[in-house]
């Protein structure tokens, strides 16, 4: 029968209420000298017994190790032993070249030994009676396993837990971050989320702490009251949903913390940190984060992806709740120039007024719920809310960014919803004509040519009744609202008109136009007519969709896009083999359809494709 130690280590970080497991170290077996007092070694204290073992008596204990095995993971280590050994007691040691630090990878550092105890296996069998199974578990004190982590291998240790000060329970989900309160500046030393029962770990290195302004030249810890102190001074914040709360002040700190912090934490209220970002403009839409100098286009005006703006716009920066400790308020300014390379005039700006603001989100109040399991919730603060939703009030057309203590502003996010279409109004174009018209030009004094209009925008804040400074201004962009009204569809097939087009898109076939019905049937000709209008047209093209004989193919060739506003033609099939004509058709119905698209966007969406389609059948 074999005989197998089944053990398990792990270590104390803040005596029960934080600990982990020694994972991927080497243990080793080892027979105890003969002539040790076995009595008194093996009933000793562990706590009496645990010490780091000399590389001397490493190479001096060589020949009496019996096995050794690696802890997984969780700590877990299987050891067998020979049967002739069965009967001895045994020295224990585990072999370290690491120690955790979850979710970083281990720390390495020299690798060292230490010497747990001597055991006296208690011999039990396995449920099958065919082994001889010996339990060992071992929790090594706070006291070592923090000064060998923490001297050996520079990981330095908090362990935590956070509650809700008013009922106690534990605020799961939550992160929380680890301050060093510096002389200059102060460093985040880590973070970690809390758990189902509000604990959390956070490991950093004296890196971390030591950093400076002058890093990594010079890094030394900033504080320089003398004596110099030895470890960090901590404070914690928190972290829910990106928004950073101060759980605590510098003044807060825990001074010259040592290699291990143990800390009960409560939080009564969640007050948003204050950015160090100061209230600028900076950017166009949410998604695409155009800049708004760098990413324009000075001589059209559109993006540096050539496209237009339209619709309501997300302009994007970072506002605060106070400047110079008063209340901020902030708004919006235009100037339209004729081109978008003119000069700005300083006197020819005019205010975005609260009609021109569609509904925007500024930032949000965040509370505590009293679910554990969902601790903090939040709540939209709006410009231009509706009911009972949270709205910011114009002092005339400034802004007034709320004092709520649990109100957090936007930073890099939307800070005013601008509707262009305010700013230019909508024009209407009637392209209601004959489908004889489609593809011929529409340009006329009943449909003329409207062009992209230029608007620079730009952003002024001040402290509740002082003077404004300008924090931000764009280049002029180009802004197109036109809507097309009774733009034909589906030719002379199935005529039909649509309005509110902002691509107005037609197809149609000559040989169907003179028919009663627009049925008539295609034998030998085809000739596709087509039209797009859009001053900022991207791409036209055109697609049939109808079977062919085998080895034959047809299609169009690309339409090349005309001059602004429209596009416009008329073409044929394109056959493979090219001594094929529509006569080569196999008799049956078939559909041609025309796809357009064009370059305007909100700065987080591009105008989607717009299609038409007309259907014949070949006789």
């Amino acid at each position: 029968m074999s005989h197998t130690i089944k053990g398990n280590l792990s270590a104390y970080l803040c005596g029960r209420d934080c600990s982990e497991y020694l994972s991927q170290v080497k243990v080793r077996i080892y027979l105890p000298l003969a002539d040790v007092n076995i009595a008194a070694v093996s009933s000793a204290e562990i706590k009496d017994t645990f010490r780091e073992v000399t590389e001397e008596e490493i190479k001096s204990k060589q020949d009496r190790l019996l096995a050794e095995a690696e802890a997984d993971m969780e700590g877990n280590f299987t050891i067998k032993i020979d049967e002739r050994y069965s009967r001895s007691a045994l020295e224990i040691d585990f072999y370290c070249g690491s120690v955790p630090r979850p979710p970083l990878p281990p720390k390495k550092g020299k690798e060292r030994q230490f010497h747990i105890t001597t055991f006296v296996p208690q011999w039990k069998t396995s449920e099958n009676q065919e082994n001889w199974i010996a339990n060992f578990a071992y929790i090594i004190p706070d006291k070592w396993w923090c000064l060998i982590k923490g001297r050996y291998f520079d990981v330095w240790t908090i362990c935590g837990v956070l509650t809700d000060c008013k009922t106690g329970k534990p605020l799961e989900g939550v992160s929380v971050i680890a301050m060093d309160a510096d002389f200059i500046t102060d460093d985040e030393l880590g973070r970690n989320t809390t758990d189902s029962n509000g604990h959390f770990k956070i490991y950093y290195t004296s890196v971390e702490f030591k950093k400076t302004f002058l890093s990594p030249i010079i890094n030394i810890e900033t504080d320089v009251t003398l004596p110099f102190a030895s470890g960090p001074d901590v404070y914690f914040q928190l972290e829910y949903g990106g928004q950073r709360f101060a759980l605590e002040t510098k003044a807060d700190r825990r001074n010259n913390v040592g290699y291990c912090l143990c800390v009960k934490l409560c939080s009564k209220e969640l007050i948003p940190v204050d950015s160090s970002v100061p209230p600028s403009f900076t950017h166009f839409g949410l998604t695409q984060h155009i800049p708004i100098q760098a990413g324009i286009n000075s001589a059209t005006g559109k993006t540096l992806g050539n496209y237009a703006f339209f619709s309501s716009v997300n302009l994007v920066g970072t506002i605060s709740k106070k400047i110079n400790a008063q209340p901020m308020e902030y708004l919006f300014e235009y100037q339209e120039v004729a081109n978008p390379a003119d000069a700005l005039n300083p006197s020819g700006w005019s205010p975005v007024v609260p009609n021109m603001i569609d509904k925007t989100v500024i930032g949000y109040l965040w509370t505590f719920t009293g679910d554990p399991s969902n601790p903090i919730a939040y709540e939209p603060y709006f410009i231009n809310g509706t009911g009972t939703e949270k709205t910011v009030t114009f002092n005339g057309n400034w802004i007034q960014v709320p004092q709520d203590s649990n109100f957090a502003p936007h930073v890099d996010a939307e800070i005013l919803k601008l509707n262009t279409e305010k700013l230019t109004g909508v024009t209407s174009i009637d392209m209601a004509m004959p489908t004889s018209g489609i593809g011929n030009a529409t340009v006329s004094a009943a449909r003329p040519h409207t062009s992209n209009r230029y608007f620079a925008i730009r952003m002024k804040q001040r402290q509740a009744g002082g003077s404004a400074t300008v924090s931000g201004t764009s280049k002029p962009i180009a802004v197109y609202n036109v809507l097309y009204q009774n733009v034909n569809k589906y030719g002379s097939w199935a005529h039909t008109t649509v309005d509110n087009q902002y691509i107005a898109l037609s197809v149609d076939l000559e040989e169907i136009i003179s028919g009663s019905s627009g049925c008539s049937k295609i034998t030998t000709d085809l000739h596709i007519k087509y039209g797009a209008r859009n001053e900022n047209l991207g791409s036209v093209s055109l697609s049939i969709v109808g079977p062919h004989k085998p080895g034959q193919s047809f299609g169009f060739d690309t339409v090349a896009l005309m001059a602004a506003p429209e596009t416009f033609g008329s073409t044929q099939l394109v056959f493979t083999p090219p001594t094929d004509t529509v006569a080569d058709l196999l008799a049956c119905a078939y559909t041609v359809s025309v796809s357009a698209t064009a370059l305007l966007t909100t700065g987080d969406s591009n105008l989607g494709s717009y299609y038409d389609f007309v259907s014949f059948c070949k006789v």
